[in-house]
């Protein structure tokens, strides 16, 4: 039931044009950074979108301007995920399915804190905060390990169902934030 909402509703997001992408992708950013999580942080932890995802460049490069750390997702094989801070593009490597992930080592890896503003991507939310990803598994292992409690989902409105199914593994978000609300 999860894999077959999930690629019901990748496809949908698919199917939005890229001005459609980043109109709805603007409205997201800007509620993000007049939030009192952003104006609170030091260390911004984000992905660097691909494809249909909410957009999140502009979103880090205004991190950057507002001095504020930045740190992205380099992820390993069997849900092993680490962040590393980066201060600009350069440098990226693609990996196989298209992500853009920095070329630095894991001695470099960084960790949330309690003034950490922790933004992740999905493929469904539910009113509830819980989030489908991928499948791979890789957040939630990640959050779970790290003691993650205040994660910030984005996505577009029609992202958002009633209800989803969830397993012992998932963790719940602290808010989601789409171009139409933001859900607490």
């Amino acid at each position: 039931m999860k894999n077959e909402m999930r690629k019901a509703y990748l496809e949908k997001r698919n199917a939005m044009t890229k001005a459609q992408q980043l109109e709805k992708s603007q409205i997201i950013f800007q509620k993000l950074i007049n939030s009192n999580e952003y104006k609170n942080a030091d260390w911004i932890f984000t992905y660097i979108n691909i494809g249909s995802e909410v957009k999140t460049i502009q979103f880090i490069e205004k991190a950057w301007s507002d001095k504020k750390h930045v740190a992205v997702p380099i992820a390993k094989t069997n849900r092993l995920m680490y962040f590393v801070e980066i201060t600009n593009f350069d440098g990226m490597n693609r990996t196989k399915i298209g992500v853009m992930e920095p070329n630095i080592s894991l001695d470099k890896q960084v960790f949330p804190n309690e003034k950490t503003m922790f933004i992740v991507p999905g493929s469904i939310f539910d009113e509830d905060k819980n989030r489908c990803g991928y499948g791979g598994g890789y957040y939630d292992t990640y959050t779970e390990e790290n003691q993650v409690n205040n994660a910030i989902g984005v996505c577009y409105d029609f992202q958002v169902a009633k209800k989803i199914p969830t397993e012992k593994f998932d963790r719940k978000l602290r808010k989601i934030i789409t171009e139409k609300r933001i859900i607490e």
